[in-house]
């Protein structure tokens, strides 16, 4: 939504996005290759997977979702980085994440599925104050 002139005069300063792109510990990336068969068997997993949890057919998954499952799975597979973590409340996609990555030589331990809420409770643990 950022970007959209019509927002504008509700936003109050710079977006929680574009502090984050700018203090480098977010990223826009491409999407996954569709060209490795890895990614896109895991994407096609995701979908099913998805749709069986959420009873729904798999015509009405968000590629968004099958991507970002594909995406975890490429940033691991080609050395990117060495654990992910996918933050959404969406409990079929954390779920899929969770099983299927795994089942690609990887240890259950390079991907973990967290919630807001838990992102949250994890942020306030570590959280010192400058007072304290």
């Amino acid at each position: 939504m950022t970007g959209d002139p019509v927002l504008d005069e509700y936003i109050a300063g710079d977006s929680a996005i574009e502090e984050a792109l700018r203090e480098g510990w977010m990223k826009v990336t491409e999407s996954p290759s569709y060209s490795n068969s890895d990614i896109s068997n895991v994407m096609d997993q995701a979908r099913r997977f998805i749709a069986s949890a959420s009873d729904r057919s798999e015509d009405a998954v968000e590629k968004t979702d099958t991507e970002l499952v594909g995406l975890a799975l490429e940033l691991l597979l080609d050395g990117t980085t060495d654990q992910v973590s996918l933050v959404t409340n969406d409990i079929p996609l954390g779920e899929a994440a969770e099983s299927l990555i795994p089942q690609y030589g990887l240890d259950d331990e390079q991907v973990t599925w967290l919630t807001g809420g838990k992102l949250a409770d994890e942020l306030d643990e570590d959280f010192v104050s400058e007072f304290d």
